[in-house]
């Protein structure tokens, strides 16, 4: 028992040498004495357990060791701050106990015994009880033990060794008088030791004097010495090697008792070098790189001049061939990153900028997604009203609201010469109030009082009282968004205009006749709880477009021209041309229209009359080849087709747009006077048709209208043989309100054009000239003078009477003219009620008259993209078809 006692307190003396370093964390007195307080137990624990051996009666067969053996005992408690912590147990010890044998050789790892772990019921359960220690986990030390969970990591273990007073007491004083500073010089940590007094105390005198007089003896260098060396840098620490062998240092060794390892691996490197003084930081720091230690790494570990000098003369070449080695190493590897990291920052950025992108529309497509959801919401609840919209009565009192609105596409509104003035033309929708039992709210511009008065005054010549019954309504944010915004746009974006207008229709009947519909009619229809005097917007939008009309004319076997209609591509658009005047060799002249242009903006002609080519291919029908064809197709193309309007479009431009928004390619006829005949017609709710009136337009550079003459005489037609069928297939597809059908007359033959849904301004001149009981008129709707802006509207009138351009109340016959805003704009519209060829000569008077009034102006090329119709060209169609009438 005693053996083990001695072998207990050598192994505490050893552990006090090891955690010498744990001195430094300054840990309170409490955990000092609860440390004490454990280790003395373990102590008086040893002790019961010997004096219980040595009671028992030794067994026959001698108890293994290693077992564990529970022994239950009351567990004693330690409290700290409130806390109470069970202290281990200590079972009895071996009778026998010898020391690990040391290892012959070198040491294969930096410890010789394998640290254990802790306990498994510790990991899972902090609170369990502590786990018994053996005499095996005392012989592998203190670190074993705070592994293995028998003592705490936060518990400083040397205050628990403490005996007595401190052996040494350390304050900054001044060792010596400056004078006999110099007598010796101390390196390294002699230097910094000497800024503190050692003061021993009474009981370790001694041993205080023994420990200083061989540090100094150890550490000191005769100053005769020192000053023969040259110190490259001063050091902290200094190490040495002597004879090459390391000098060995305990306070170093604990210093750095983690590393101790790497450091002495470094140290047997150096032996192998050369003696001398090192710095012990240096050597430190090389132990705790991750990087490999070079030869010249280990140089800079040497403080004196002399010794690397020597060294690196004897090293020399090494030397200049490891940097050159380690810098063309450095700054291939600088550029190889260099270039990776530029490849990676373009790499980088371009993923960025295609997730930008990428998330960019993907909020586009769900924003619009939501739009159609929403619309789709709107439509389907505005096309239920509208099914109950068909069984109302339109003979009872009704509120109209009437929007002369252009709602096209953007791009169009943009190209349209004067579009707020267009839209203001409109006033003749007033006389629908001929009716007793409809009332009106037209929304428009304001307008001036004078243009009010005029219109006043016709309404009281065509026997109509408007008291009470007419409204005008004006979009309060009408000067606040661009000029291209159409008039519906307008009123949606005019909460108070909308409000005025629930307000006046609350309660009773009423419904929306539009000129053009759009998406923007609907919105405000489902606003106001109202409907819209029209059919569904898709179908409306379908059947405007001249090659679906074409497809329901096949359908419903009407005569149509010679046609092709589904282009792909430009190419694909050459293809089938040739392949229609192939089988088409007679036609002279080919008309190229885009679905969705109107009033000839997007009319285009192809005329191979006179290319001797193409006559000298006419005259072998039958030996034609396509290819030949083709390549006098695609070189004449270019230079054969006029546009309608040049300063549009270029031909690349009208090509592109054909093909991007479809078009339609038919034949034009092979006559002498081919003329278009409009039909107004009115599909009323409920299934029953009106026509309104016939027309012929008034055409100019081909196919651009710029008026009408009701009605028209060219055709004999049956008029109502062609308008029913086509109104009940209408009708079957829910589609009402007002259309116009345009026929291209030839030879006493036609074909059937187009469709034109909603109240344009012809249907509204031919409501004001029924109102004036008379069918028989001449309307040109926008007539444009620059010369006319400059003169006051009180003198334009003063000289019409003079001139005689007037309007008889009483025979209700003569010219009308009215402005749609001021006249500085220079925009009017010109209606002239009288038989056919009296009111073309009316028409021509005083267009000649306008153009006295404002002066004589020739055309100009303007480089805005936009559908001007020239004054001149208007006045000399006019003429031409008077001088015709007068034959």
């Amino acid at each position: 028992m005693k053996q083990i006692q001695d072998k207990t307190y050598r192994e505490f003396a050893d552990i006090k040498h090891h955690i010498g370093t744990l001195q430094s964390q300054q840990l309170s007195d409490e955990e000092l004495s609860l440390l004490y307080e454990r280790l003395k137990y373990q102590f008086t624990n040893l002790n019961q357990q010997v004096a219980v051996t040595q009671t028992l009666k030794p067994s026959s067969e001698p108890q293994p060791i290693h077992k564990r053996q529970k022994i239950k005992r009351d567990k004693p408690l330690i409290q700290q701050q409130g806390k109470s912590i069970a202290l281990p147990k200590i079972l009895k010890q071996p009778s026998i106990e010898q020391r690990p044998k040391k290892t012959k050789g070198k040491l294969k790892s930096a410890h010789i015994y394998q640290a254990n772990v802790l306990n498994r019921e510790l990991r899972l359960n902090p609170f369990s009880d502590l786990p018994t220690i053996l005499d095996e986990d005392l012989n592998k030390g203190v670190n074993n033990l705070i592994q293995s969970g028998f003592i705490p990591r936060d518990v400083d273990l040397g205050p628990a060794f403490k005996r007595g007073e401190e052996l040494l007491s350390i304050s900054q004083v001044q060792v010596q008088n400056p004078p006999d500073k110099n007598k010796y010089y101390n390196t390294g940590l002699s230097e910094n030791l000497s800024k503190y007094k050692v003061a021993p105390q009474k009981q370790a005198v001694k041993q205080v004097e023994e420990y200083s007089s061989s540090f100094v003896e150890r550490q000191s260098v005769p100053r005769e010495k020192i000053q023969q060396t040259k110190v490259v840098r001063k050091a902290k620490y200094i190490i040495e090697i002597k004879n090459g062998h390391y000098v060995p240092d305990f306070n170093y060794q604990i210093r750095h008792f983690m590393i101790w390892g790497g450091i002495m691996h470094i140290i047997k490197k150096l032996e192998k070098i050369a003696s001398g003084q090192l710095d012990g930081d240096r050597i430190a720091q090389l132990a705790q790189s991750q990087f490999k230690v070079h030869l010249i790494d280990l140089y800079e570990c040497y403080i004196s001049r002399p010794i690397m000098e020597r060294l690196y003369i004897l090293n020399k070449k090494q030397f200049s061939v490891d940097s050159a080695i380690v810098k063309i190493q450095a700054t291939v590897r600088m550029f190889v990153a260099s270039r990776k990291y530029r490849h990676q920052k373009r790499i980088v950025q371009k993923v960025i900028r295609i997730q930008k992108e990428f998330r960019l529309k993907q909020t586009y497509v769900y924003t619009i997604n939501q739009i159609k959801k929403n619309m789709g919401q709107l439509i389907s609840t505005l096309e239920n009203r509208q099914k109950q919209f068909l069984l109302e009565d339109l003979n009872q009192k009704r509120i109209e609201i009437h929007i002369p609105s252009y709602s096209i596409k953007q791009f169009q509104r943009l190209s349209m010469s004067h579009f707020k003035n267009r839209e203001g033309l409109q006033l003749t929708r007033l006389f629908a109030l001929k009716d007793p039992n409809v009332s009106i709210i037209f929304v428009c511009a304001p307008l001036q009082e004078e243009i009010m008065a005029y219109f006043y005054k016709l309404l009281e010549v065509a026997g109509i009282n408007v008291e009470g019954r007419l409204f005008f309504i004006h979009p309060e944010n009408i000067n606040r968004f661009p000029q291209h915004y159409s008039l519906a746009l307008l009123l949606y974006l005019s909460p108070k205009a909308i409000h005025q207008i629930s307000e006046l229709i609350k309660g009773q009947f009423s419904y929306i006749i539009p000129m053009r519909v759009g998406r923007e009619e609907f919105l405000i229809a489902e606003y106001l709880k109202t409907n819209i005097y029209s059919g569904p917007y898709e179908l409306i939008e379908k059947y405007s477009k001249k090659s679906e009309a074409i497809e329901l004319f096949r359908q419903l076997s009407f005569p149509v021209a010679p046609e092709y209609h589904k282009f792909v591509s430009k190419d694909d658009f050459v293809d089938k041309l040739t392949v229609l005047i192939m089988k088409n060799l007679t036609v002279q002249k080919w008309m190229f229209k885009v679905d969705i242009e109107f009033n000839g903006r997007g009319t285009a002609w192809f005329s191979l009359e006179g290319v001797k080519q193409f006559i000298e291919i006419k005259k072998f029908p039958h030996g034609i080849e396509f290819k030949v064809l083709r390549e006098l197709v695609q070189t004449l193309l270019p230079i054969k087709t006029v546009l309608a309007f040049p300063q549009m479009f270029t031909f690349e431009e009208y090509l592109d747009n054909f093909i991007k928004n479809g078009g339609i390619v038919e034949a034009y006829p092979n006559a002498q006077k081919v003329q278009t005949i409009n039909i107004q017609v009115n599909l009323e709710n409920q299934g029953t048709y009106q026509i309104l009136n016939t027309s012929t337009s008034i055409v100019i550079k081909e196919m651009s209208k710029v008026g009408c003459i009701y009605p028209q005489n060219v055709l004999n037609l049956n008029v109502d043989s062609l308008i029913q069928p086509l109104a009940e297939e209408l009708y079957k597809q829910n589609i009402f309100g007002y259309f116009t059908l345009s026929l291209l007359s030839f030879n006493g033959a036609f074909y059937t054009k187009s469709l034109k849904f909603g109240l344009d301004e012809y249907i509204g001149a031919t409501i004001l000239a029924t109102a004036m009981d008379t069918d028989q008129f001449t309307y040109i709707p926008f007539v444009y003078h620059p010369g006319i802006a400059e003169q006051k509207f009180n003198d334009l009138f003063i000289k019409c009477r003079k001139e005689g351009i007037s309007f008889d109340i009483e025979k209700k016959v003569g010219t009308l003219i009215w402005l749609s805003d001021q006249i500085e704009k220079g925009v009017l519209s010109l209606l002239c009620l009288g038989a056919p060829k009296k009111a073309v000569k009316l028409t021509t008077d005083a267009l000649n008259f306008l153009q006295q009034f404002g002066g004589n102006i020739m055309k100009t090329n303007s480089h805005q993209k936009q559908d001007t119709f020239y004054f001149i060209d208007i006045v000399s169609r006019l003429r031409q078809l008077n001088s015709e009438g007068q034959q």
